[in-house]
């Protein structure tokens, strides 16, 4: 059942208690179950980066049905944040539906928040509560990485005026760039922050991937970035755990559904080369904030 109206006093009081409850089960009883859904609403993209190969691999999008059943089904069961995710999710269709449609049925339903990860080349809706904008580096490095120009995303972030923040993974290609990107970043967007991610071998060990010495020496250089005060969203703690893999993963704090399943942590569930790899720093920061580590908490409270 959809939550009452927000805007009576009951439905007021009702979300205040369902939030509660929650926050409890997450940070004190510590459930292990999901609290998070991200959904793959849709495989189709109009990019082919390098180090992704699950755009167009099915060329299928949920309908809004299936993305109701999803979102209903999820929340019976006490899943209260939602990530949009692709492909390229504002290239979702049904009929005359888009993205937004989808982000005022997860409100209706009574998801607390809403993120969208987007590669930016698609003018940006401020209807999500937050947007990741994917960016891997600038200029040839971009264009290596992405295909096409960095310029087009760039034009699209200037004009985006809602809450939001900017992925890069770093890899073999642009892990000496981070310093270079962060300074623009700060200089060009200021108050945009940057969370970091490593690459993830999910096809298979490749050329992008970081070495161990490699991987110790970019969370060094972020921690550093950090110090100083550049625009790194990562906490420190989160960061470590990614140099170090010591945090309890694979997860069931949340789950991936895409057209062909259900998914505990991602899609690349028990495969044991992936986890050890693992650069999804969301996740450290989560499984850390969860287990109460404070710069987790507090990273988290600002994207929340």
């Amino acid at each position: 059942m959809a939550n009452p109206a927000a805007g009576s006093g009951n439905g007021k009081l009702s979300r205040l208690l369902d939030y509660s409850s929650t926050a409890w089960a997450f940070l004190v009883a510590r459930r292990n179950r999901p609290f998070i859904l991200g959904l793959v609403i849709t495989d189709i993209c109009n990019l082919a980066c390098r180090h992704c190969r699950v755009a167009n691999v099915h060329n299928a999008s949920m309908t809004l049905e299936e993305v109701r059943g999803h979102l209903q089904r999820q929340y019976d069961r006490g899943v209260r944040y939602l990530y949009l995710e692709g492909g390229e999710p504002y290239l979702w269709r049904d009929g005359d539906r888009r993205l937004p449609d989808i982000v005022r049925l997860a409100r209706r339903i009574g998801y607390y928040r809403v993120h969208v990860y987007t590669n930016g080349t698609v003018p940006l809706d401020e209807s999500p509560d937050f947007t990741w904008v994917s960016i891997d580096g600038l200029g040839e490095t971009f264009r290596t990485i992405r295909g096409i120009p960095v310029d087009h995303v760039l034009d699209h972030l200037r004009r985006f005026k809602g809450r939001g923040g900017i992925v890069y993974t770093v890899n073999t290609l642009n892990r000496g760039h981070t310093g270079e990107f962060l300074e623009f970043m700060q200089r060009e967007f200021p108050g945009r922050r940057v969370m970091f991610y490593l690459h993830t071998p999910y096809y298979g060990k490749d050329e992008l991937l970081l070495s161990r010495a490699q991987r110790r020496e970019t969370i060094e250089t972020l921690i550093a970035h950090k110090r100083a005060g550049l625009p790194v969203m990562n906490s420190k703690a989160g960061l470590r755990a990614l140099a170090s893999g010591n945090y309890f993963h694979p997860t069931n704090l949340w789950k991936v559904i895409d057209t062909t399943g259900e998914y505990p942590c991602c899609r690349a569930i028990g495969n044991p080369e992936v986890c050890a790899e693992c650069g999804y720093a969301t996740c450290a920061e989560i499984v850390l904030a969860r287990n109460g580590r404070i710069g987790p908490v507090v990273g988290l409270l600002g994207m929340y």
